[in-house]
């Protein structure tokens, strides 16, 4: 990064959770454990609202990441974010409701796709983009959801964001 590489990063990049213990509250907590790529990231991740439909609002509509794209909504994990360091925010989103299954969290205003410098590099992070199959929370007790989520997976300006971001890192421009 320091050299001039580029880092696309996604949904969990900034996250370290732990479960609760045995027979304990089911809260998780998000232990600051990442060192120095939560610096490199810009941000580490403290919890998120129960995964519902929101807002994600462009912030930088003539960045070539986001231009053309309008406000749009997703169903998603909406991000709560401790920031580290300085970032240009190029879509956000307004966090109304609390972290109920987490130790952190909160309400505000919330980065969803922003770039942070780091020496000569830049990286890329877009919070969007959590997606569960059927079987995928079994190791939480839950054998069958009987539902594959693909969250923002299924919106057309989330895949074009990720289109030109994947561009952007493959291309540096």
């Amino acid at each position: 990064m320091r050299r001039g590489g580029r880092w696309l990063a996604l949904h969990g990049t900034n996250a370290a959770v732990d479960p609760p213990a045995p027979g304990a509250p089911r809260v998780f907590s998000t232990p600051d454990v990442l060192g120095p790529v939560a610096d490199v990231l810009g941000s580490r991740f403290l919890g998120h609202p129960p995964i519902a439909p929101y807002r994600v609002e462009i912030t930088a509509p003539e960045h070539p990441l986001v231009a053309g794209v309008g406000p749009f909504e997703v169903s998603d994990e909406q991000y709560v974010c401790e920031p580290r360091g300085e970032i240009e925010v190029l879509a956000g989103t307004d966090v109304v409701e609390s972290s109920p299954g987490f130790a952190e969290g909160g309400t505000g205003r919330q980065p969803v796709l922003y770039l942070r410098s780091f020496g000569a590099g830049q990286v890329c992070y877009f919070t969007l983009g959590h997606c569960r199959g059927r079987y995928d929370i079994a190791d939480l007790g839950v054998p069958d959801t009987g539902v594959v989520d693909r969250g923002s997976w299924e919106v057309p300006q989330f895949r074009e964001i990720l289109r030109r971001a994947i561009r952007w890192v493959r291309d540096g421009a």
